[in-house]
């Protein structure tokens, strides 16, 4: 009985022994399977080795029965097509084998790359040395390399010890340890070897070179959408860029249109209200004894009630109020264009450019013949319009009636007054007659004188004495007074006589005269036009975009006698000045806590109040196409 027993149990050793040891491998984690139909003399244990699995099972599948006939059309299957007919079966056996290496093994020698299963999380650093070659069968070549059966016996341990002593390990059973781990490498540097990988490792290599390549043609395509893009981006942004510019420069030269207009309606309102004092006051002085006078009077009065109503400046007020400034913000073309910009700058897919419709270029395409409706700028230029035909109307018509007054009033006080000559004839004969009634009277009293003189006679010799002595003390004193005289003289030339002034008192009487013209020219506007010749006067203006960190003056497109800064000069020196208008016009630099006074004199004049209003230039140098301010002035308005 225990003999037998024994026997059993060695057979069943034997056989889990060959389990373990005949069949190279059974890997758990990997997903590979495959099928094949059991064939006659075809066993398991065969499949097993073939596929060094010991995953290898016997499954029945049931199949249907097919007509593989191709000569029949799709009519005739139709017509031999019976629905109720029972379709064909059939059982058939399978070797279902999982986990199983490639049947075909290749010579190895060199270092053996195991990233793949430690990427897999299949192995870590206790993992034992021999498991790791198992997934890749390595094995010595056998002698008759025409068949190769994948069977581990005593010649592969002993292989496998001795790769593991190649690899500073002691036997095969040993973990491969950290620094086989952190390599990823071992090293088969041996002849004869041959390996079989694990299909879920050919499947996984397989699977890496295809995302790899897909990878690699993504990348390929993304670089091409790149270029594409490169190439054809920029192009549209120019065209939109051209046309935001253009949008930009209408809207500019609009609000451009609305400054002027503000600053002429400014200055007809002053002209108006000034021009109408005029008119008063003529009216009120002229000589209506005069019939010609009096009726040019009431052509001027006829002329004042239409042409210098206060209607006409209260239309002027309201048309003006509804003109504005215009923003690009309020336009929806404008906000399109933009919206298009951004898009087109930050898009990186080509589809966004191409797409039907909704692609750039389609919005492009729309957008790129759009029109601002700028209905101020029909508004500005019709008030303008009006402001410059009103003011011709009071300069040929008002201005012309009051020229013919003048004229009238010259040439009538021109004419002799024959009233007042009249009385002066009546005036020279009445002094006439007096005069000769005192020379007649006067030659009787020198009649009578001379009697007296006879009389005196005995007295004459000691008058004479006394006269003489007169004489000499007369000519005495005008000696004196002759030496005095000439003292006098020399003394005064010696006060007249003055040094030569150097040249830095000449600049400053220069300068002196140059400040007190100026303060002339802002209290007669008549003088601005003197003062700009005698000083060669420009009329200056900030430039809109300052470069750096001086401020640049450039021409303005004004007059001189309407422009904000005044540029005079006088030995190569030059000065900034704030024109007439800007005193004529304090209210609106002072509005808003002086905020046209600080954007449009930024750099040029600093502000302050004080009591007076006051200018002190500016010292500007000529650079390039304009002016550099030197040193900035101040404009002081009163409070």
């Amino acid at each position: 009985m225990y003999k037998n027993f024994k026997t059993i149990l060695l057979t069943l050793s034997i056989f889990i022994f060959s389990i373990n040891h005949n069949v190279l491998a059974f890997h758990k984690e990997g997903n590979s399977q495959t099928k094949i139909e059991i064939t006659e003399g075809l066993k398991k244990k065969d499949v097993q080795t073939k596929y060094c699995t010991s995953s290898v099972k016997k499954i029945i599948i049931t199949e249907e029965i097919i007509d593989k006939s191709e000569n029949k059309t799709i009519e005739e299957k139709l017509e031999e097509f019976d629905a109720d007919n029972q379709k064909t079966l059939i059982k058939k056996e399978y070797f279902d084998i999982r986990s199983y290496h490639s049947n075909k093994a290749e010579p190895f020698r060199g270092s053996l790359d195991i990233e793949l299963i430690k990427d897999l999380k299949l192995i870590d650093a206790t993992t034992p040395f021999s498991n790791v070659l198992s997934f890749y069968c390595i094995q010595s070549l056998p002698e008759d390399s025409s068949k190769i059966i994948y069977k581990l016996n005593e010649k592969v341990k002993k292989l496998y010890n001795q790769l593991a002593t190649d690899n500073g390990l002691t036997k095969a059973s040993d973990p491969i340890g950290d620094e086989i781990y952190t390599i990823g490498i071992i090293n088969l540097d041996r002849e004869n070897l041959i390996y079989s990988k694990a299909q879920f490792i050919i499947d996984e290599e397989n699977k890496r070179k295809k995302a790899a390549a897909k990878k690699a043609e993504q990348k390929k395509k993304a670089q091409e959408e790149k270029n594409w893009i490169a190439e054809n981006k920029q192009p549209l942004l120019d065209k939109i860029d051209k046309k935001i510019n253009g949008f930009d420069d209408k809207i500019s030269k609009v609000n451009n249109d609305y400054k002027q207009l503000k600053i002429d309606y400014e200055n007809f309102e002053i002209y108006f209200k000034e021009k109408i004092i005029e008119v008063e006051d003529l009216l009120e002085d002229v000589d209506r004894s005069q019939s010609e006078l009096k009726e040019k009077a009431k052509e001027l009065r006829s002329a004042k009630r239409e042409f210098l109503s206060e209607n006409i400046l209260d239309d002027f007020k309201n048309k003006f109020k509804a003109t504005k400034r215009v923003k690009a913000k309020n336009f929806k073309e404008y906000k399109e264009l933009e919206k298009l910009r951004d898009a087109v700058a930050n898009a990186k897919n080509k589809k966004k450019f191409t797409k039907k419709n909704k692609g750039f270029f389609d919005r492009w395409e729309i957008l790129q013949t759009s029109k601002l409706n700028i209905k101020q700028q029909d508004k500005i230029g019709a008030l303008s319009l009006e402001i410059k035909i009103a003011k011709s109307d009071i300069d040929n018509k008002i201005d012309g009636l009051i020229l013919e007054i003048q004229n009238l009033e010259e040439e009538f006080g021109s004419k002799l007054p024959w009233n007042l000559i009249i009385i002066g004839i009546v005036v020279l004969i009445i002094i006439i007659g007096v005069g000769t009634y005192v020379y007649l009277n006067n030659r009787r009293i020198q009649k009578l004188q001379e009697e007296a003189d006879k009389k005196v006679g005995s007295l004459k010799s000691d008058l004479e004495g006394r006269l003489k002595d007169t004489s000499e003390q007369i000519k005495s004193v005008g000696r004196a007074a002759a030496r005095s005289g000439q003292t006098g003289a020399s003394q005064q030339d010696q006060v007249v006589k003055e040094e030569p002034k150097t040249q830095e008192e000449i600049i400053a009487a220069k300068y002196d005269e140059l400040v007190s013209e100026y303060k002339e020219a802002l209290d007669d506007f008549a003088k601005v036009a003197k003062f700009k010749q005698k000083w060669n006067g420009l009329a200056l203006s900030r430039k809109e975009r300052q470069d750096g960190t001086k401020t640049i003056l450039i021409s303005s497109p004004r007059a001189f006698e309407k422009a904000d800064i005044w540029c005079v000069t006088f030995s190569d020196k030059y000065f900034a000045f704030a024109g007439s208008t800007v005193r004529s016009n304090m209210a609106t630099y002072m509005n808003l806590d002086f905020e046209r006074a600080s954007r449009e004199f930024k750099g040029v004049f600093s502000i302050s109040t004080g009591t007076n209003y006051t200018c002190e230039p500016s010292v500007l140098r000529k650079g390039g196409a304009g002016f550099v301010v030197e040193r900035a002035g101040k404009i002081v308005f009163p409070t």
